[in-house]
């Protein structure tokens, strides 16, 4: 039997992605999307975020996965409605 040291870290991917292009809004503020993933305390997390954005005049687009470790089914929506997404991940 051959010992064998195992390291986390993966291999760098062979594909890039960009950033989808953000449209002249003159000086209306961005749309904030606020991705939850459903695990303990993410929703009053989010709702601050929220209050402190609206605060701020920012508009922001709420969704809720169905499951955590599953993916976001409403992906695409965010990224053609929102010009940035908070994606929350805690317990």
């Amino acid at each position: 039997m051959r010992d064998e040291i195992l390291t986390p870290v993966g291999d760098a991917a062979d594909h890039h992605v960009s950033n989808a292009p953000v449209q002249d809004k003159g000086s209306e503020k961005p749309v904030v999307g606020l991705l939850d993933n459903s695990k303990p305390n993410v929703a009053h997390f989010l709702q601050m975020v929220g209050k402190d954005l609206h605060a701020q005049g920012y508009r922001t687009v709420r969704v809720i996965k169905p499951r955590s470790a599953g993916p976001c089914p409403e992906l695409d929506t965010l990224a053609q409605r929102c010009d940035y997404v908070v994606n929350a991940v805690a317990d």
